[in-house]
């Protein structure tokens, strides 16, 4: 493999265990220079303003961290893809809106008849539950223990009354993943079609990503380029998910207890657990950049349309402050960046935090993510919001880079 010269300047940083990188910048005299420990996974922020790159910080590696691998490390680059966490959610809402526009389906009816059961709130048995209220998650749905089910299973296993420990639907915001499950399933059921390929037919595909759900979809080359998640568990590096196997194979993976399970056995609308909804989506940051900028090219995305007031939702400690349709809002006056309007997600699984964010005002955008963090995590940034702390010093270096701080 043949290395640029920055990537060899950031893999020489990581070796000495501290990282000086400047910063792409619309002039020539603008530089952030980072003098802190040098991530042992994978870390990078990238801001881009008015089409131009202001920040550009990628350092780490993307694999050969657990001793088990016995492989050579591979550097962290903004090409490389990972499993990007929550953040995949913006793409299932993206798609369900692009079928929504083609007549493929009602965002507000109730999604009963597609998902072959009834779905209603034993406290409000007269309110339909809508694709609307699942993606924005206003349905009342709590998650259960387990929001997933096998590769030949069906979702509607996990389904059942007791899942609704929320309020009113349409009105009570509760994150929960399952709700991804249960829009996939119905996304499938009314085209036939599977979640991959929707979000290829309708967003991924469209923005020429080579990006997808549990690597269906993605190219061999680029899978191989992937990177590995960890943890930090008692001063070891662990793999939690995308190891070498996963990395070197050819189908989609699947979690459970039949992972060898043949996707073209798969029936549309049975289990939209199959592929993460929630979370499964292989993407990089270069990709990731892509989906802001779209994001931003919707501004009918970018108006939150809950906010809490202290007895409308779960805030699970001053996490969830807004939300939109489907995605973080950010109002200026409840902002991470004080002042701007952000309109994404967040992410966080395996190890890994990062977000993705479109900021109309600035016409920016901003990635980030880095892996391998430790177990147990870091408290959050008290907020509000609170966020991740890996995710606020990140933050913290895209406000630099764009003179808010």
């Amino acid at each position: 493999m043949t290395l640029t010269r920055r990537e060899n300047i950031s893999l020489l940083a990581a070796a000495m265990g501290a990282v000086a990188v400047s910063a792409c910048a619309s002039t020539a005299d603008s530089k952030i220079v980072l003098d802190k420990p040098a991530p042992l996974g994978g870390l990078g922020v990238i801001v881009v303003q008015d089409g131009q790159r202001v920040l550009d910080h990628v350092s780490g590696f993307a694999s050969g961290l657990d001793a088990t691998e016995n492989r050579a490390k591979r550097p962290f680059l903004s090409s490389t893809p990972f499993r990007a966490a929550s953040i995949s959610k913006v793409v299932v809402v993206m798609t369900a809106r692009a079928m929504a526009k083609a007549g493929q389906l009602d965002m507000d009816v109730d999604i009963s008849g597609p998902m072959g059961m009834s779905l209603r709130h034993p406290d409000y048995p007269n309110v339909p539950v809508t694709l609307r209220h699942i993606l924005s998650h206003r349905s009342g749905i709590s998650d259960p223990a387990v929001y997933w089910t096998m590769p030949d299973g069906d979702i509607r296993a996990l389904l059942s009354t007791d899942m609704f420990k929320g309020g009113r639907p349409g009105d009570w915001f509760e994150y929960a993943n399952v709700n991804y499950g249960i829009a996939a399933t119905v996304m499938e059921s009314l085209s036939g079609e599977r979640l991959d390929q929707l979000t290829q037919n309708y967003v991924l595909g469209p923005l020429g990503l080579d990006a997808g759900f549990n690597w269906a979809g993605v190219s061999d080359a680029k899978r191989r380029s992937g990177a590995t998640l960890y943890r930090q568990v008692d001063g070891d590096m662990k793999i939690q998910t995308d190891g070498p196997d996963m990395l070197e194979g050819t189908n989609p993976v699947f979690y459970g207890d039949n992972a060898d399970f043949d996707i073209k056995t798969y029936e549309p609308g049975k289990n939209g657990t199959l592929l993460s909804p929630q979370g499964g989506l292989r993407a990089s940051l270069d990709d990731l950049l892509i989906l802001a900028k779209a994001l931003g090219d919707n501004p009918d995305l970018h108006e939150a349309d809950w906010i809490f007031d202290g007895q409308n939702g779960a805030a699970e400690d001053s996490h969830f402050v807004s939300f939109g349709p489907g995605l973080y809002v950010y109002p200026p006056e409840l902002s991470p960046i004080p002042g701007q309007l952000m309109i994404g997600h967040h992410g966080s699984a395996y190890g890994l935090y990062g977000g993705m964010w479109h900021l109309p005002q600035m016409n920016a955008q901003i990635v980030h993510v880095v892996t391998a963090t430790p177990e147990p995590p870091k408290p959050y940034h008290a907020g509000p919001p609170s966020i991740a702390a890996e995710s606020r010093e990140l933050l913290d270096m895209a406000m630099a880079a764009l003179n808010l701080s």
